[in-house]
């Protein structure tokens, strides 16, 4: 796992990251927001504990590159653990709505959201629309800055 902490103005080395998990169609990316300047500990919060309710009290986004399954091929996905108590998809609507080519796969108030997105975006426009949308999840409490924790591929 590697540790990167960045501000939503200079993207550059999260988004390298992303490249390098593309390409190995394997890994990912926990996004968390930055409310307080204290050291905290790497998340564990994987994409499917998004499944089982589990979480770590923050609104936080994991992003996992397309890749191969049982099944085949499957794009990459989106995932946002929220506390809200409520479904994402209305409340982002009015703030940072979804793209419309973007699939909802799952909108739980505990397990929270999950997106698959088309092999169309870019790194950059994806990254951008899930700090936005964490943000908007996250009202009244300023980021300040971000914290990507990448867990790579366990073969390069």
């Amino acid at each position: 796992m590697e540790r990167v902490d960045f501000s939503a103005e200079a993207l550059t080395p999260v988004l390298a990251y992303m490249a390098r998990l593309a390409e190995a169609g394997d890994g990912w990316i926990n996004l968390i927001p930055r409310i307080t300047d204290e050291n905290e500990r790497p998340t564990s919060l994987g994409f499917w504990t998004l499944f089982s309710g589990g979480g770590t009290g923050i609104t936080m986004c994991t992003w996992i590159p397309a890749g191969q399954d049982r099944r085949g091929s499957k794009g990459s996905s989106l995932g946002i653990s929220h506390v809200t108590g409520r479904r994402a998809v209305a409340q982002l609507a009015l703030a940072v709505p979804i793209p419309e080519t973007w699939v909802v796969e799952q909108d739980h108030p505990r397990r929270g959201l999950v997106l698959r997105l088309p092999t169309k975006e870019t790194h950059e426009e994806v990254l951008e629309w899930a700090l936005r949308a964490v943000a908007a999840l996250t009202p009244g409490r300023p980021i300040r800055r971000w914290r990507a924790d990448i867990y790579l591929p366990a073969s390069p």
